[in-house]
């Protein structure tokens, strides 16, 4: 038909032009990836956490060293005052007391996890205004865009987390942030 030019509808532009029209530069997926590793590497499992079984062990093995001391000690004074043999009793009963209910704990791992969220969420998760407002203007400006939110999660804390727009499969970064604030944002 010789009209049906006029009615098609008009395609989205991808997703660098509309960055390059709106002249907003994304943080490289390269820098995102180099603080991700950096960022895994900082929050590592402590020796204990990667040794747990030991853990026990060890606290145990010190409260039997201390009580095996101060009996040698004892021994070698030879009628010395009691006090001694009952504060290391005490000091004893105290470690194990505090291993019983679990006060020495070790930090876990860290890992990255990511999920889609509604432009609309942004406030509420925290995420820095300047990120926030680029990321529902680039939305609205690209039809089927979606933003991914990256955390890196210790136990139950987010650490440090990440925005991305996602359109057909192309990823950008609008910023990073922890904190201590805005780590680096797109311009």
């Amino acid at each position: 038909m010789p009209f049906d030019a006029l009615v098609a509808p008009a395609r989205p532009k991808p997703l660098l032009e509309v960055l390059a029209d709106h002249g907003v530069t994304p943080v490289s997926l390269e820098l995102l990836e180099a603080h991700k590793r950096a960022q895994l590497e900082r929050f590592a499992p402590s020796f204990w956490y990667r040794h747990q079984p030991l853990l026990p062990a060890a606290l145990l093995g010190s409260v039997g060293c201390m009580a095996a001391t101060g009996g040698l000690t004892q021994r070698m004074v030879g009628g010395g005052s009691p006090v001694s043999g009952w504060l290391t009793l005490a000091w004893m009963c105290v470690i194990g007391l505090l291993i019983g209910a679990g006060v020495f704990r070790v930090r876990a791992g860290s890992h990255w996890e990511e999920r889609w969220v509604p432009a609309d969420w942004l406030p509420d998760l925290g995420v820095p205004e300047p990120i926030a407002l680029l990321a529902r203007e680039l939305c609205r400006s690209v039809p089927g865009s979606a933003l991914v939110l990256g955390e890196l999660k210790q136990e139950y804390v987010v650490l440090d987390p990440y925005l991305l727009l996602d359109c057909d499969g192309t990823q950008v970064c609008l910023g990073i942030w922890d904190e201590g604030g805005i780590v680096v944002c797109a311009n």
